[in-house]
């Protein structure tokens, strides 16, 4: 087993009580979340999720066109939504041999 370390920080309780909730129900405790999040870390070589200065957005009174430009780069494009949408219709194969058949037919 490889060696472990002690680490103290100071963390404001609420967060921390709503934080430890969180994880417990993933199985998870603050140890492993922590070991996961610098695991991450030295994976990207970075903070694994970005970094901004964007003011937050206030959904509750947010029009669509707002939740949209805020996470533009979260939401699926029309082309891929259509592209969800069309999936669930589309024919589906077990196996290579079964595409070729079909591609054959």
């Amino acid at each position: 087993m490889s060696k472990t370390a002690i680490l103290r920080a100071r963390v404001n309780s609420e967060r921390k009580k709503v934080a430890e909730e969180i994880f417990s129900t993933l199985g998870l405790s603050i140890a492993d979340a922590i070991d996961v999040f610098f695991s991450q870390v030295c994976i990207h070589k970075s903070i694994p999720f970005p970094l901004t200065t964007r003011p937050h957005l206030d959904l509750s009174n947010a029009t669509q066109e707002e939740i949209e430009h805020r996470y533009a780069d979260r939401i699926p494009n029309k082309i891929t939504q259509r592209a969800l949408t069309e999936k669930s219709s589309m024919r589906g194969y077990k196996s290579p041999s079964e595409v070729l058949k079909a591609l054959n037919a």
